[in-house]
């Protein structure tokens, strides 16, 4: 499913594989390979992938119908997130999703 959304959308967008590889710092290759179901990105390139093209990574995957149902973080923002993020305890880390489910339920 990722292969045929990625591919479809890059053809939308008049993007070519060259394009896409260079904003991603990857070879064409690379893109060549993910459109044809070779091989995946990483979780940081998914996430660039849906920024450059404002869809969600639920879409990317075919997880979601809408293509549009996002919220942009850009993926230095996720990595420095992940890096504090591993630096706490369980205890802490287990206290901050709680905390996140809660304020989601609540809202």
């Amino acid at each position: 499913m990722f292969a045929k959304t990625l591919k479809t959308l890059r053809k939308e967008n008049d993007t070519t594989q060259c394009e896409l590889a260079d904003k991603l710092g990857v070879k064409q290759s690379t893109v060549s390979s993910w459109e044809i179901g070779r091989s995946r990105p990483t979780f940081e390139q998914l996430v660039e992938i849906s920024n450059i093209f404002g869809t969600s990574t639920d879409y990317l995957l075919g997880k979601s119908d809408e293509e549009n149902n996002f919220v942009y973080t850009d993926s230095k923002t996720l990595q420095n997130f992940y890096a504090d993020f591993g630096k706490l305890s369980k205890a802490e880390q287990n206290f901050i999703v709680k905390s996140v489910r809660a304020y989601v339920e609540n809202k």
